[in-house]
């Protein structure tokens, strides 16, 4: 039997599973919203790269930017305006020291969670809108800013590798919406997908494995995550078809998630008996295959609802229950 580290990382190596994980159960997730350069401080405020952000409870906390805060007019002008982060003035050792207080990583795998990559943070820099017509407008030059934007994820994997020494990287990059891309695969390929690339080329250096981080219907793009060097992607949604994805191309990428966050089950006012159905609908659908799925669910609920916090132990119990059942049928 396998224990919870053994177990995830045959799921990242596609190999047969003792039972389905379940990602925010088992799994060590360092970074995220604790990058304050990325995301500002906590309850909101200004990132190191001068994007305003505000902190609202539909989001259980997390930050959004500013609506018109814009800090990049014209993205030809980049090189003029743009001023990165300097991630020696970050409290890497403080944080690691706080994030993996009491983790036993002979029994757990660490992740190590970067938000705003390539696309998001152009986006976050010029307002969704007029990133999206850069793209369109100004191919070279956002190519060139997200190129630098590159360099500056490197410089972070550098610094994860010191302090955090992690066994995963998870690149948070959000290129979709529920029904589609929000551009088109030719120019994810011709301007994000070499970013992409570049950066997970750089964790495997150290010896840290990629895994891409994408919301929305994105099933387009898994042949390019495969060629990107992601071994997984998460946080699936079923608008994809994860079956599928499983089915054909599980001996390549594995998929994380599964759970309906868009639909009822993904409600604060959801039951204990819908969350309970949802994941077994997971289990049953995704993870009868033994291997190459994972579980990731939430619910969209605000920071201090108990209620939607005691759904979400009900739904962490379910999973830990059809983890197994799931792999013995």
């Amino acid at each position: 039997m396998m224990n919870a580290r053994e177990n995830y990382l045959a799921l990242l190596r596609h190999e047969p599973l003792d039972y389905i994980p379940n990602v925010f159960a088992e799994v060590c997730i360092c970074g995220g919203g604790a990058e304050t350069f990325e995301n500002g401080p906590a309850g909101g405020g200004e990132d190191g790269f001068g994007c305003r952000w505000h902190a609202t409870k539909s989001a259980n906390g997390q930050p959004v930017p500013e609506p018109n805060f814009i800090v990049l007019e014209d993205v030809t002008a980049w090189k003029d305006v743009v001023k990165f982060p300097d991630l020696d003035q970050f409290d890497w050792k403080g944080l690691a020291k706080q994030q993996l207080a009491g983790v036993d990583r002979g029994e757990r795998v660490v992740e190590y969670h970067s938000w705003n990559s390539q696309f998001l943070r152009l986006t976050h820099l010029m307002g969704f809108e007029n990133g999206l017509c850069a793209l369109y407008e100004e191919p070279e030059a956002c190519y060139d800013l997200m190129s630098a934007i590159t360099d500056h994820k490197i410089r972070i994997i550098e610094r994860i590798h010191e302090y955090f020494k992690p066994d995963v990287f998870v690149n948070y990059d959000d290129v979709a919406t529920e029904r589609n891309l929000f551009i088109s695969r030719k120019t994810y390929q011709e301007l994000i997908k070499p970013q992409h690339k570049r950066m997970n080329d750089a964790a495997k250096a150290y010896g840290i494995i990629p895994v891409q981080h994408c919301c929305g219907y994105c099933q387009d793009l898994m042949e390019d995550f495969i060629e990107e060097g992601a071994v997984a992607w998460q946080a699936a949604q079923p608008s994809n078809d994860i079956e599928w994805i499983i089915q054909n191309l599980g001996d390549r990428i594995s998929v994380i998630g599964g759970y309906d966050t868009q639909g009822l089950p993904g409600l604060p006012t959801a039951t204990e008996e819908q969350v309970k159905a949802e994941v077994d609908r997971c289990m049953e659908t995704y993870g009868k295959y033994g291997r190459s799925y994972g579980f990731m669910g939430f619910l969209l609920a605000d920071a201090d609802d108990q209620e939607a916090a005691a759904k979400m132990g009900v739904m962490m119990q379910a999973a830990a229950r059809m983890g197994r059942l799931a792999i013995n049928r």
